[in-house]
C-alpha cells in the first residue's frame, strides 16, 4: 500500500498509532522475544513522527507483552478448535491475524467505524478476514460475524475493557457465553491497587480522560456469578520465563515487569464458556 501522511495525530489516529509504536519499537529491539514485522512495515508506511512520542520503555515493552499473550492465548484456543472465528475487540492497527493464522480459522476485527475507516486506509484484508465497524457494546454486530458455534469463538480485546463500567461489560460477556458455548474471551485490565497506582499517574499528567474505571482483584468471584454458563475463570498472572531470562532486556526492566504482573497493574483475565 502506498505511504500514508499523518502529520499530526488525531485522538482516533493515537489509539492506533501508539500501541503500534510500541510493537514496532520492541520488534527492532528485541526481535527473539516480539517479533512483530507487520508492526515494524506499518510504522515505517506511516508519515508521522512517532520517533518523538518518548514513551518510556516499560510501557513499549507492556504494548508488546499485550500482543503476545493474547496472541498465544489464541494459538492454545486453535489447538482444540481449528477453525474457530477470532474476534479482536477494540482492534485499533493490531494486525495479531498474522502471526496467529493456522490457515483455517477465521479472523473479525472490530472497533468504532472511525477507527475502522483509518485502518483500511493501513493494511489490506487477509484471507479468511474481515473487519466491522461497530462498536463493542453494540451487541448487533454478534448478528453479522456469520461465526458457527460449532467451529468456535475466542474473542480478545487489548487495552480496552478497563475504561468501561461492568454495567457495560457484563451484558457483552454473556451474550458472547450464551451464542458460543465452548467459546472464551481473554482482556487485560488492572487490580483495584494497580488501577489507583495509574488513575494517580494520569491525574498528575493531566490526562483523566484515560482514567481506568474496571479493576479484577479476585476473578472468579467477580465473573463466575455473571452467568451460569461461565465454565471458568483464570488470572494469567505468570510472565513468560523467557522474557523474565531475557538478558537482552535490562533487569530492571525485566523485574518491573514481572513485578508489574503479579501486582495486577497488567493482567490478563481468560473466561471460558461453558459447553452445552
Amino acid at each position: 500500500m502506498q505511504s500514508i501522511q499523518y502529520p499530526e495525530l488525531d485522538p482516533v489516529m493515537k489509539t492506533l498509532v501508539l500501541p503500534l509504536y510500541g510493537r514496532a519499537e520492541c520488534a527492532k529491539k528485541y526481535p527473539r522475544l516480539f517479533p512483530d514485522p507487520s508492526a515494524e512495515r506499518l510504522v515505517s508506511q506511516i508519515g508521522c513522527e512517532v520517533g518523538s512520542l518518548h514513551h518510556a520503555d516499560l510501557t513499549l515493552l507492556t504494548w508488546a507483552l499485550r500482543k503476545r499473550i493474547l496472541c498465544e492465548r489464541v494459538r492454545n484456543y486453535l489447538k482444540a478448535h481449528p477453525r474457530a472465528t477470532v474476534v479482536n475487540l477494540g482492534c485499533g492497527a493490531d494486525e495479531s491475524f498474522s502471526a496467529v493464522d493456522n490457515g483455517s480459522c477465521r479472523w473479525i476485527n472490530l472497533d468504532l467505524p472511525e477507527v475502522i475507516a483509518e485502518r483500511e486506509k493501513m493494511m489490506q484484508l487477509r484471507e479468511r478476514e474481515s473487519n466491522i465497524g461497530m462498536s463493542a457494546f453494540d451487541l448487533h454486530w454478534l448478528d453479522r460475524i456469520e461465526a458457527d458455534p460449532a467451529n468456535g469463538l475466542f474473542v480478545i480485546c487489548g487495552g480496552m475493557l478497563m475504561y468501561f463500567a461492568e454495567e457495560k461489560l457484563r451484558p457483552l460477556f454473556t451474550a458472547l457465553a450464551e451464542r458460543f458455548p465452548d467459546g472464551g474471551i481473554c482482556f487485560d485490565t488492572v487490580s483495584r491497587a494497580g488501577m489507583r497506582k495509574t488513575n494517580r499517574m494520569l491525574e498528575k499528567t493531566g490526562n483523566q480522560d484515560a482514567e481506568i474505571v474496571f479493576a479484577v482483584d479476585d476473578a472468579q468471584a467477580m465473573f463466575l456469578p455473571w452467568f451460569d454458563r461461565f465454565a471458568s475463570v483464570n488470572i494469567l498472572e505468570q510472565m513468560p520465563d523467557d522474557i523474565i531470562h531475557a538478558r537482552e532486556i535490562p533487569l530492571l526492566k525485566r523485574r518491573m515487569l514481572e513485578l508489574g504482573m503479579k501486582m495486577g497493574i497488567v493482567r490478563f483475565i481468560e473466561i471460558r464458556f461453558r459447553k452445552l
